[in-house]
This record gives C-alpha cells, sequence and structure tokens, in this order.
C-alpha cells in the first residue's frame, strides 16, 4: 500500500525565510495506557501498576477514524503495555479500516495464545532488550531475560515482523556490539537504538546521560555494523530529533518532545482540537519529522 501525505512550502516575504509545512503527521505514537506489569527503572511513561488504562473503547476508536480521516500513515500503539488493554485487537482492526499501518510496542512478558493472534495482525511488533541478561533485568527490575528472548522467537515463528528496541544509557553503552549481534542471531526486520532521556521515571538518574562524545562514537559503531552487514541498524538520538515526533498520552494530550521532561509541550487535546491543526503549532519542526522518517530504511 502506497500512502501520501500533503505537504507545502511557506514563504515569509518579510524575513525570507522558506519553511517545509505538512499538513498532517506521517506518524503518531499513542500511549493507549501507562498501565504495565513492569517497573523498568527508566521508563520515559513512568508506567505501572498505577498507570491510567485510557481512553474507552468507543471513544479509543473514534481517535482513530479522526487519524484515518487526516491520512495518518502509521500509529504506534505503546504505553505502559499494550497487551493490558483489553480491546487491542479491536484498536488495530480500526487503525486497520483506516488504511493505517499499525506497530506495537511490547515487552512480551504477558504473551499467550490468545493474545499472540493480536499481534498479528499488526504490521510490525517492537520489542525491548537492553542488555545480555544481568543488564537487561536491571534495567526491567525483574527476572525477564530468558522470558523476552524466548517470547521474541515465537513471535516471529506466528509469522509477526519484529523489531528489536535497544534503550542505551551510561551503564549499558559497552553492550551496543552484542546487542547488534544478538538482532542478528535472532533474525530480526530491523534494530532500533534509542539515546537514554532523562524523561519518567529517567528524570532521577541524569548521571545516565551519554556524553554527546560517546554519543558520537556509538553512532559510528553502529553504522559500521549496518554497512559491514547490510541490516537495517540505526541509532534514535533525541538530540536530533527535538520536536519532531508526535506523541499521545492515554487521554489523548498532544506531546511535542524535547531532550529533558521539562522541554516537552503539550500543545493541545484532540478530544478537543483537530490534530491537524494542533500540528500546525510552530514548536512542531515539520522538515526533522519529514527527515526522520525518511532515512529508517537502508536503501538496498
Amino acid at each position: 500500500m502506497i500512502k501520501k501525505t500533503e505537504a507545502y512550502i511557506e514563504y515569509d516575504t518579510e524575513a525570507d525565510v522558506y519553511k517545509l509545512r505538512l499538513r498532517a503527521p506521517l506518524s503518531v505514537c499513542w500511549q493507549i495506557t501507562t498501565k504495565c506489569n513492569l517497573n523498568c527503572k527508566y521508563c520515559l511513561s513512568s508506567s505501572g501498576n498505577d498507570g491510567i488504562y485510557g481512553l474507552d473503547t468507543d471513544i479509543a476508536k473514534k481517535v482513530i477514524n479522526h487519524l484515518g480521516e487526516l491520512g495518518i500513515n502509521r500509529l504506534d500503539f505503546t504505553g505502559g503495555e499494550p497487551l493490558l488493554r483489553k480491546d487491542l485487537g479491536e484498536l488495530i482492526d480500526c487503525a486497520k479500516e483506516n488504511n493505517i499501518s499499525t506497530i506495537v510496542t511490547t515487552n512480551t512478558t504477558l504473551l499467550n495464545d490468545q493474545n499472540i493472534n493480536i499481534l498479528r495482525k499488526a504490521d510490525l511488533i517492537q520489542i525491548s532488550v537492553d542488555g545480555p541478561r544481568e543488564m537487561h533485568n536491571y534495567q526491567r527490575q525483574r527476572d525477564v531475560y530468558d522470558l523476552t528472548i524466548n517470547n521474541i522467537k515465537k513471535i516471529k515463528e506466528a509469522g509477526c515482523k519484529v523489531r528489536l528496541n535497544s534503550f542505551i544509557f551510561n551503564s549499558n553503552k559497552q553492550y551496543v556490539e552484542e546487542l547488534m549481534n544478538l538482532s542478528k542471531e535472532l533474525g530480526v526486520f530491523s534494530h532500533l537504538f534509542i539515546i537514554f532521556t532523562p524523561q519518567g521515571r529517567g528524570k532521577d538518574y541524569p548521571n545516565e546521560i551519554i556524553e554527546q562524545e560517546e554519543v558520537e562514537k556509538i553512532k559510528t559503531l553502529i553504522e559500521r555494523k549496518r554497512n559491514e552487514e547490510n541490516r537495517n541498524i540505526r541509532l534514535y538520538d533525541y538530540n536530533e530529533y527535538l520536536h519532531s515526533c508526535v506523541l499521545l498520552t492515554p487521554m489523548c494530550d498532544v506531546i511535542s518532545q524535547g531532550f529533558y521532561e521539562e522541554d516537552s509541550v503539550k500543545v493541545g487535546n484532540i478530544l478537543e482540537t483537530p490534530l491537524d491543526e494542533v500540528f500546525s503549532n510552530d514548536v512542531f519542526d515539520h522538515p526533522t519529522h519529514v527527515f526522520h522518517y525518511l532515512q529508517r530504511r537502508l536503501k538496498k
């Protein structure tokens, strides 16, 4: 399926400045819940057992229909743990009816015979592994590494396309190459490394912020491995993509993300204001939003 998004050039004659503008975002990340069965040490959304379940099914579907009317290309159902939503399958179906590609980001630890069939409906499943067993369990604050690896294999065997996500902070940056070898061994579709940002519970650990010089070394290592093995491996550094992503909270506040939590901006709420109107706010960096998604895939 080929989808098109309208864009236009805005010219300020007095300042002699051109701006690239989109009529709607290419992709939206929606925390459909902040309830989670884990309590990850650096969770960006501070999710846990006491999190917000999210909108009821009918309202959630209205939100997805609105995104479909705007021609949104892709919707990432994240959390929290999306498998805690009893209506996840219905929400994926609703997105499909609106020709929206879907991603589900899950820790996999709640996987069973029923919800694995729900995951099969999605276009891509994202699963986080943040290091070898001891380090992964340290970040998750639970002994779940072996279960996660086994469930990645089960999800792949069920026919799902899988992306490995790895959150990189000072305490685990030495494992980047080991993680790339793991994703190769697992045979996943792609591998995304995400540089730590002090948001959510992570804001209590500023010592885990990686110096930019070290980030550049990690980036070089990843690029070398990607080119040598012709694999879909890349790095996401919030410093390069400030205010380019559209994040929806469980109750549909629209957040333009910065590096620090205090730099992130609530721009509106799409239950009150249409997303295209909210996205026209100058806080969103449209050219970086476009670049962010154009460079996601290897050119083969």
